[in-house]
């Protein structure tokens, strides 16, 4: 049975006593770990007030992680959601608010929309270590080499269980680093050992597809980026042979390929740096100086951080459907958001339901 883990638990004790404290409000707990229409929710929490039951997404380091893809999935939960963290600064608070994404801290922050039920509290500050530290591999897990090695895992998820060396070589890391990955996402409860043979396997895709996905465009993204550049006009990308430069299309662009919904602003492009200044050349490209210049042709070029081509099955000029779907929660654009999901549906979802 998967488990929400102890930190995680206190994190939920702590807010509903926070808030009891705060508001006299009183939610009980009806469940953790329920599986709704294939979807894991960490907790079933009863407003008696309002006679109404929210879905918990449950949030360590909530600051750390993406803001869009945060409220993405909140608002993904298959039930109203409410979204319970350790801390909420009052910056993020209103753009929750702005949202319509509800929330409570452990310090007695919180949004609460459910009619009778209104609650906005906000500019609690969170007491030094109020919340158990990060086990050690757990957070290398999710520092960028880690990132890496999960990435490898959601795209191929039979290769949790190869030999350190083989998954060494497909995420292009050290054979050290898989270790440490793997204990810190045993330690979360993300990986278990199955049977007698102690086979390793995901016990919930889910939670790591979505913490990956919050932690990527802050922790790793940056670290592959070449450099923002301007084309001359919006359509250059259209017969643009990648192969030829060993390029894929990320973000919008692969967005509107694999569903032919979205009609792309912003080209993102994944290609190995070694083939960059021939890309600029080709493609007329030059740098980007303004940030402030509203130029709509914004070209952001990557470095590819991944060995092999995940998405064997699929069109090879574009990058792994997971990746696409990070870049476009990424942007916490709405109109990218509708399309994001529509990615996962048809591309992502069959391995939530192999879980």
């Amino acid at each position: 049975m998967v488990q929400i883990d102890e930190t995680e638990q206190n994190i939920l004790n702590q807010a509903l006593c926070a808030l009891k404290h705060e508001t006299g409000l009183c939610l009980d707990i009806e469940d953790t770990q329920v599986q709704i229409d294939n979807t894991w929710v960490d907790a079933l929490i009863k407003l008696g007030e309002a006679k109404a039951v929210l879905a918990a997404e449950i949030k360590k380091w909530a600051q750390q992680a993406n803001l869009g893809a945060l409220i993405h999935q909140v608002k993904n939960l298959p039930e109203p959601g409410v979204l319970i963290a350790d801390y909420i600064n009052p910056k993020m608070a209103e753009k929750l608010r702005q949202e319509n994404i509800q929330f409570i801290d452990t310090v007695g922050n919180a949004y609460l929309n459910v009619p009778p039920v209104y609650v906005y509290v906000r500019g609690n500050r969170q007491e030094a270590d109020k919340i158990a530290p990060a086990n050690m591999e757990v957070k290398r897990a999710f520092e960028p080499t880690g990132l890496k090695v999960i990435f490898t895992f959601l795209c191929q998820p039979e290769l949790v269980n190869a030999p350190y060396r083989e998954i060494a070589d497909k995420a292009g890391v050290a054979v050290g680093t898989v270790g440490w990955v793997l204990n810190g996402l045993k330690a979360i409860n993300l990986i278990r050992d199955k049977g007698k043979n102690k086979t390793r396997r995901i016990v919930n895709y889910q939670k790591l597809l979505d913490r990956w996905v919050e932690v990527y465009p802050e922790k790793l993204r940056p670290k592959q980026l070449l450099g923002e550049f301007l084309a001359d006009e919006p359509n250059w990308w259209k017969n643009v042979a990648t192969q030829t430069y060993g390029a894929y299309w990320g973000g919008e662009i692969a967005a509107a390929k694999y569903t032919d919904y979205l009609k792309p602003q912003v080209a993102t492009v994944y290609l190995d740096e070694t083939a960059l200044t021939a890309f600029l050349l080709d493609m007329r490209l030059r740098k980007r100086v303004e940030r402030n210049d509203n130029n709509a042709n914004i070209v952001t070029i990557y470095k590819t951080f991944w060995k092999d081509e995940p998405n064997m099955d699929l069109r090879k000029e574009l990058a792994d459907p997971i990746l696409v779907y990070a870049d476009l929660i990424a942007t916490g654009d709405t109109r990218n958001i509708e399309v994001a999901r529509r990615i996962y549906d048809e591309h992502i979802a069959q391995h939530i339901r192999e879980d």
